[in-house]
């Protein structure tokens, strides 16, 4: 995971302050019903999307900090990356890239898969996305760019990592690493939340979670938590 505590506590009052970070009963893809759910859909505002570029933009100041280039993958990923490459240029006072890939192929005008600054010589990537689910989108994309530059990628940054086995019963983040060799480094995890919500004040400023919140995440975790069983 990436930052201090103190920040990753503020990013959970800035995720519950949006609507983001949802507390209830939502039905997954995967059909589980998770008592919580994180929705980056929520970021609509452009505040809200920037204030999100700069914690991406710590976190890869961090551990990718040769990287010149932001790719995020379509459709989620492209505000990411262009957020996070406006906040990554401002921090490091370098020029630093956007890039997204196309859903299709265009067959007129820039008839190119990508959008933005694409990688040459000397250049290293970093990803961005919100989420890892099953890990197929993720992987698509790095297969995609492997295939189409030399540049390396230094790393995935998401937003959130649930800790939870797929339909397979694996960690699709673990999959994911060990399938491409990409550090998967996440600004939040369920373990953070998991803390915040056992702690006095760590809400302070936004709505607060009903407190029987933390036994149900925790029994969803013993249910379906990576290592769970």
């Amino acid at each position: 995971m990436s930052g201090t505590l103190d920040e990753r506590r503020e990013l959970l009052r800035f995720l519950r302050e949006v609507g983001a970070l949802q507390f209830g009963a939502f039905t997954l893809r995967s059909g589980r019903v998770s008592p919580y759910f994180f929705n980056s859909a929520r970021f609509q505002t452009g505040a809200q999307v920037e204030r999100l570029g700069d914690y991406y933009a710590a976190a890869i100041a961090r551990v990718a900090p040769q990287a010149g280039i932001v790719f995020g993958p379509a459709y989620k990923g492209i505000p990411l990356c262009v957020s996070a490459a406006i906040a990554l240029s401002r921090r490091t006072g370098r020029e630093i890239g956007y890039l997204f890939n196309r859903k299709e192929a265009k067959t007129h005008g820039d008839t190119g898969r990508f959008v933005g600054r694409e990688p040459g010589p000397g250049d290293r990537m970093v990803l961005v996305d919100d989420v890892i689910t099953d890990g197929g989108t993720k992987l698509e994309a790095v297969k995609l760019l492997r295939d189409s530059f030399e540049a390396p990628i230094d790393a995935l940054v998401i937003a959130f990592n649930r800790m939870e086995t797929d339909l397979s019963g694996e960690d699709a983040v673990a999959r994911f690493e060990g399938a491409t060799g990409i550090p998967v480094v996440p600004l939040l995890t369920v373990a953070d939340l998991e803390t915040a919500l056992g702690e006095e004040g760590a809400w302070e400023g936004t709505p607060a979670p009903a407190p029987q919140m933390l036994e149900e995440i925790r029994a969803y975790r013993r249910r379906y938590g990576v290592g769970a069983g």
